[in-house]
């Protein structure tokens, strides 16, 4: 099966969302009287009859995903990128293998695609659920509105995954991802409410569909699996609770803000600004553009005026996201400190201001858990946080070839080995400030002007060898950053 490393994390994500959903169902009392209702009968797995619902709700879950990938007119077999996140949630259902990457999940599907139909049909024809219908949604109906909506928003993201396997969404499928979306709110044919305002809220896939720059920009960083799936979901969510609204349904308080945690160079400045750009464009900020500061930006140095430069560049950041880095520095140990003064002013703003700014705080996952810790006011408006984790050599090595074609670089075959060797050996002996995207970026810059050094020396260079990276450039290079401590 011809797939990246990326899109594998991407439908991994999308999968455990799917199965540690319905295992949180499975344990829920209420909504298993509520299946056992709807969904009679047993459900024979291989030689063993599941009865008790706890036991058929994890099959159920793998019916939908089996409908869905039928709606999209999808193979099951392994050697299709498509079939990628049935093998996947199957694996898992089947617990062959807990930590799973492509080489063990074929090993295993042989086992498990054979009987998934069979399953399904079973399933299906006893139950008489319709063809229109997801068996866990049909059951939610009755049990969750919330719940049911975000189990469809879970759905379509994996359903979305699966018609990107080959790089395209063909109008067939943007038909067949519509037919998910409008599941929500939709009408409960046995309700008999059609009149009610509920079964009158209809969502159209072009309603909740991330298709812009900020969201195609964010799916094109390198890595990043699990941040990716954070902000799809919140996007999704937010834009499901303000259809809600719109119709005239009850929805949870929303909040915004955020705190980004992890290393330098994860590329949290960066996932800021794509934040503030799909804000904009879902309607939660007017202009969505990103205002960056740190301490310095915001305290002074003399009594009386903190509050003034606090204002000021909260003033600058009105419809669009205050960034604040190394946010945890405004809080210290010293009882003259302004950094608290800065807070206390951030806080009423946030407050006063709630419709107009939306702030970001980043830095170290410890720190800033301290930091939020610290203050009764910052655990109340912060209460969604995304890990960026640090970048593997794999990655590196990516955002280095980026870099090189950017700027129209290629390497010699014995300058990619070299490359290669060289991310690795950096993840392997990384510290706490170990610069990520940033050492990488370094990296670059030092390789290219070793590579203007060696060809400075050279007659007649011609355009081949002005593009051309070599082994030695790279070596140079990094032993020039090793000597000053990167």
């Amino acid at each position: 099966m011809n797939i990246t490393q990326e899109y594998f994390s991407d439908v991994l994500a999308a999968v455990d969302k799917l199965r540690d959903f319905t295992n949180g169902l499975a344990r829920d009392p209420g909504f298993c009287k509520v299946f056992d209702d709807l969904i009679k009968g047993s459900v024979v797995n291989g030689d063993v009859r599941l009865v008790r619902a706890e036991e058929k709700i994890p099959f159920i879950a793998l019916a939908d995903i089996v409908r869905v990938c039928g709606w999209l007119r999808i193979s099951e077999q392994i050697d299709r990128p498509e079939g990628l996140g049935l093998v996947l949630f199957s694996t898992k259902l089947y617990g062959y293998e807990e930590n799973c990457t492509y080489e063990k999940i074929s090993r295993y599907s042989d086992i498990i695609v054979p009987s998934i139909q069979e399953l399904v049909a079973a399933i299906t024809d006893s139950n008489r659920i319709g063809e229109d219908l997801l068996a866990f949604e049909y059951c939610l109906r009755a049990y969750s509105q919330p719940l049911r909506d975000q189990y469809v928003v879970l759905m379509y993201r994996f359903a979305s995954l699966v018609a990107k396997a080959d790089g395209t969404v063909s109008p067939f499928e943007t038909k067949q991802l519509n037919r998910i979306i409008k599941l929500i709110s939709s009408e409960n044919p046995e309700s008999g409410s059609a009149g009610s305002k509920e079964s009158s809220a209809r969502v159209s896939m072009a309603d909740i569909t991330p298709v812009s720059e900020a969201a195609d920009e964010l799916n094109k960083l390198i890595g990043l699996a699990s941040v990716k799936e954070e902000i799809t979901t919140l996007m999704n969510f937010i834009r499901i609770q303000k259809l809600r609204e719109e119709k005239g349904l009850k929805i949870p308080p929303i909040s915004y803000h955020c705190v980004f945690t992890g290393n330098p160079g994860t590329g949290k400045t960066t996932v800021a600004r794509i934040v503030a750009q799909i804000y904009k464009e879902i309607g939660v900020l007017k202009k969505g553009h990103l205002v960056e500061t740190d301490r310095s930006g915001l305290c002074a140095e003399y009594v009386g005026q903190t509050a003034p430069k606090t204002n000021e560049k909260i003033d600058s950041a009105l419809d669009g996201v205050l960034f604040i880095d190394e946010a945890y520095s405004l809080v210290s140990e010293s009882g003259n400190d302004y950094g608290k003064e800065a807070v206390a002013t951030l806080l009423k703003r946030m407050e006063d201001d709630r419709d107009r700014l939306v702030v970001i705080l980043a830095g170290y996952t410890d720190e800033m858990r301290r930091f939020i810790d610290s203050n009764p006011g910052l655990q109340s408006r912060f209460n969604r946080y995304i890990e960026f984790p640090d970048y593997s050599a794999a990655e590196l090595y990516r955002i280095f070839l980026f870099n090189a074609g950017k700027y129209e670089y290629k390497l010699s075959e014995e300058a990619d080995r070299v490359l290669r060797e060289a991310m690795e050996t950096a993840v392997a002996h990384k510290d706490k400030n170990f610069g990520n995207g940033r050492f990488v970026r370094n990296v670059f810059e030092k390789v290219i002007e070793r590579q203007a050094n060696r060809l400075a020396s050279v007659g007649g260079v011609n355009g081949e060898l002005l593009s051309v990276i070599e082994a030695e450039d790279i070596t140079a290079a990094m032993g020039q950053l090793n000597s000053i401590g990167f």
